[in-house]
């Protein structure tokens, strides 16, 4: 049963590393494109009426748009 349980906790955490490795692979290519195009990137602002967001995730999105 042990063995059951951290095979499925080892596939979870393998998935989750795969997605941010794409995402991470995504930033860096688009990050290339516009350095050579140039272009600053577009700066998103967040809406007045919003509350903070604290979370590890979220400062990330909002910072490097991971």
């Amino acid at each position: 049963m042990t063995r059951d349980i951290t095979a499925i906790i080892e596939t979870i955490r393998n998935n989750a590393v795969g997605r941010c490795r794409e995402r991470i692979e995504k930033a860096s290519r688009k990050a290339r494109e516009l350095a050579a195009s140039g272009h600053k990137a577009d700066v998103k602002k967040e809406p007045l009426n919003s509350e903070p967001q604290c979370g590890v995730t979220s400062i990330l999105k909002r910072r490097h748009g991971l």
